[in-house]
Formats: C-alpha cells, sequence, structure tokens
C-alpha cells in the first residue's frame, strides 16, 4: 500500500485504524514522539497516519502495534456503515445451516441487549451514541422500522440489519410482539 497525497482525507479503514492508533498511544501515556521513536516510523508518518489522511502499510502497523504492546488486530478496527446494511433472512435449511452474520473486530467494546416491542406502533427513541457505535440487530420475530432517524430502514423476522449508532436513531414496531436481539459496539478509548 501506498501512503496518498499530503492533505489528503481517507474514509473507511485508513481513518478507523489512525484514530485507534491515537486512542491507543493516549492510553498509554504516550507521546507521538516516542511512539515513533520506539516503531522506527518518522514523527510526520505517525501524524498522518493518526489524522486518518493516511493508508499504512501493514509492516507499519506491525511496528506500531509491538512500540504499543498490542496485538496487530486491536489496531485494526471496524468503520460504521454509511447506511443500513440488511442481511434478509434466509428460508429453512434441509438439514442445518451456518451464516456469518457480521464479523466484530478487536478494539471494540461488545454489548448484547434483548429488544421486545409489544404493540404495533410503540417506538424506542435512542439518543446519538459514541462516535463509531455500530448496532448489529437480528429480529427473531415480528416487523421493526429500525436506524438512524433521517434513513430508517424496515426489517422482517430473520433478517438481519446493521446501522452506524452514533446519530439518533430508532426502533418502532410494525408488527405486534417484536423480539430481536441487539449487539452493540463501540471503540474502546482506555485500557
Amino acid at each position: 500500500m501506498t501512503e496518498p497525497e499530503s492533505g489528503t482525507q481517507l474514509d473507511g479503514a485508513g481513518a478507523a485504524i489512525g484514530g485507534q492508533i491515537r486512542r491507543m498511544r493516549e492510553a498509554r501515556g504516550m507521546s507521538a514522539a516516542e511512539l515513533a521513536r520506539q516503531s522506527g516510523i518518522s514523527k510526520a508518518t505517525l501524524s498522518t497516519l493518526e489524522s486518518g489522511a493516511g493508508n499504512p502499510r501493514i509492516d507499519t502497523l506491525s511496528a506500531i502495534a509491538v512500540a504499543l504492546r498490542l496485538p496487530l488486530g486491536d489496531l485494526i478496527v471496524a468503520t460504521a456503515p454509511t447506511h443500513a446494511v440488511i442481511r434478509p433472512g434466509t428460508g429453512e435449511p434441509e438439514y442445518s445451516k451456518q451464516e456469518l452474520l457480521q464479523r466484530v473486530g478487536a478494539g471494540a467494546s461488545v454489548e448484547i441487549w434483548r429488544i421486545r416491542i409489544r404493540r404495533a406502533g410503540n417506538r424506542i427513541d435512542s439518543p446519538a451514541h459514541s462516535v463509531g457505535t455500530v448496532e448489529h440487530l437480528h429480529l427473531a420475530s415480528g416487523g421493526l422500522r429500525v436506524g438512524a432517524v433521517d434513513a430508517p430502514t424496515e426489517v422482517t423476522a430473520g433478517d438481519f440489519v446493521v446501522f452506524g449508532a452514533d446519530v439518533p436513531h430508532f426502533y418502532e414496531a410494525t408488527t405486534d410482539n417484536v423480539e430481536a436481539v441487539l449487539v452493540m459496539t463501540y471503540p474502546v478509548t482506555v485500557w
């Protein structure tokens, strides 16, 4: 991988990794100059990465992880989706079926919630969570409108949806007796 032109802001993985490097460095009480020295990279490169304007090579990430005394995977964090990602429910298997719904990377705290809404039209509103929070919802029964207030999506029993929860969002029953499992992930900021 090559470094982008100076001043270029990357979306997605590069920005998320840069933010994670900065959070982990600060959590260790380490200055940028000290991390650069211990990892053997230039201060300019480290600054570019931490600002989200870099596209780090794996050997650079490895050197930083060693200097921070972390597994490499702890620097690679998932980014919040810019819009809801829906994985529709699938049919019954003939014998058995195993389906990956979502992978949660290292460097994230995880909470698992059970959501139950008794009547159609009932709604749970949620304020924005911390930056980088992602919600992964599997709808076990019923129907639900869910997601960002300005871009909700409808899901039915068996569907799985992933959305960024660092904006105001909600869960509104479109049928009676809604039951869902929600997995909330958010970046670890303190060690």
